[in-house]
């Protein structure tokens, strides 16, 4: 057994015990606290508490077995294959920090509601779990946040009925056409296999689901696995392409760049993350030059604020309203090496950098995705370019399944998109009322604990 439930003492008299292993608070929350095993963790994670805790702590050495067992000599004179190795002999139990949370939702929970949770915990994604069927049947993302308000806005003046009033399940329903089924991973799988899973998905997320009892234990990320890395990166062989610099080995995106004005409407960037599906838009003045940026992540200020029925506002006005989870704008230059990058983007927390030139200009992205293909798929021969142009390689087939989509009424998208339409369809029509059937009293979300928002 690699976990031990421990109930949650403030339930309060009308608790009760849902099949899979929950406990309600107050009619609508039920929490679950799930434990390491002492000696899985001291073997496994040397006593440290969690990646983010121990990255913290300035990357302090972590005693690993891994790195008892692997030089540069072992590698049969290809350094490339030391992150291909570090991954494949650990495995997805290894990043599940001690304790920590999870939020779930039933696909009861009405959309706003679930949004509204999602701000409230400060996490970024939440499984849905289908009461009726009694397993989880996929994510609740940012991006379909992004994409109801997208179809259904219409001007400042009209109420998003649909946001305000239906259930997640409704739209699910809806887009059946659309979603794909859940992509999940065992604990003892490797991060290997995680990371070929989200890249090869193209999912940001990745739930790690127990197959004994069909909970959810944590949900790994790109930004998660690569933090993992860097809590040994200090005591691992060190390859010489580590000492180069982005321009010398072209990692990133750097054709096409969609790009903002501080003036641009919350509604057009919306639209820029459907359809160019991209998850950020570096913002320029009228030289080019980098002045800030808007992440999709940022738009849940609109459910924070519960400013989403106005979307004509700027970009400038927008960002006003900054919370404290806004990843600030980090950037970088092609003559900066690997290393660097690396160093940066997991010390800053962030999930991109913007790469410029010597003037501040916008010339390309740099992704947490692009550095783990690089790193760990590249040396694999699973990417089909060679290492020039990974990046664009990978924006190129996103787009190109997504225009494919478009023209293709049963063509599935990443479950990272479930719940939202495709480039070039019209909004569904609204459902009735009556077959949401709406009930105040029915269930909100469920908060399980096993680790921290990202």
């Amino acid at each position: 057994m690699l976990f031990r439930r421990v109930w949650d003492t403030t339930t309060d008299n009308s608790s009760s015990t849902t099949s899979n292993g929950g406990s309600f608070i107050s009619a609508n929350i039920f929490a679950v606290w799930y434990t390491k095993l002492a000696t899985n963790v001291k073997r496994s994670r040397g006593g440290v508490s969690s990646p983010k805790s121990a990255l913290k702590r300035a990357l302090l050495p972590v005693a690993d077995p891994f790195l008892e067992k692997v030089s540069i000599s072992d590698l049969e004179e290809d350094e490339s294959q030391i992150f291909v190795k570090f991954f494949k002999f650990h495995k997805c139990y290894d990043l599940i920090p001690t304790s920590a949370k999870l939020v779930v939702f039933d696909t009861q929970l009405l959309v706003k509601k679930a949004f509204f949770a999602l701000v409230y915990n400060g996490v970024r994604a939440a499984p849905l779990w289908d009461s009726k069927r009694q397993q989880f049947v996929g994510m609740l993302t940012i991006t379909d946040f992004i994409k109801i308000l997208q179809m259904y806005y219409t001007s400042p003046s009209v109420t998003m009925e649909e946001l305000e009033e239906h259930k997640l399940d409704t739209w699910r329903n809806v887009l059946k056409n659309q979603v794909m089924p859940l992509v999940s991973i065992s604990p003892d799988a490797s991060l290997f296999d995680a990371i070929r899973t989200l890249i090869h998905n193209r999912i940001h997320r990745l739930p790690v689901i127990d197959p004994d009892t069909g909970n959810v234990l944590y949900i790994l990320t790109h930004k998660r696995i690569l933090r993992f890395l860097f809590l040994y990166i200090n005591d691992l062989p060190k390859p010489s392409y580590m000492n180069k610099t982005l321009s010398e080995l072209k990692i990133g995106t750097y054709d096409n760049i969609e790009t903002a004005i501080e003036d641009t409407s919350i509604i057009l960037a919306l639209k820029k993350f459907v359809e160019r599906r991209v998850s950020a838009l570096p913002i320029i003045d009228p030289e080019g030059r980098l002045v800030d940026i808007y992440a999709k992540f940022d738009v849940i200020n609109l459910a924070a604020e519960k400013t989403y029925n106005n979307l004509d506002v700027s970009l400038k006005k927008a960002n006003e309203h900054r919370n404290e989870w806004f990843e600030g704008v980090h950037k970088c230059k092609l003559e900066e090496t690997l290393q660097t990058i690396m160093e940066r983007i997991v010390r800053a927390e962030v999930h991109r950098l913007v790469v410029v030139d010597e003037e501040d200009k916008v010339i390309g992205i740099i992704s947490l995705s692009d550095l783990l293909l690089y790193l760990v798929l590249r040396p694999c021969g699973e990417d089909s370019t060679g290492v020039e142009g990974i990046g664009s390689s990978l924006r190129q087939q996103d787009v190109s399944l997504h225009h494919q989509a478009s023209s293709d009424t049963t063509a599935t998208i990443p479950e990272e998109d479930a719940g939202t339409l495709s480039e070039g369809d019209s909004a569904p029509p609204s459902p009735t009322t009556a077959t949401i059937q709406l009930d105040s009293g029915g269930p909100a979300w469920r908060e399980v604990t096993v680790s921290g928002g990202e």
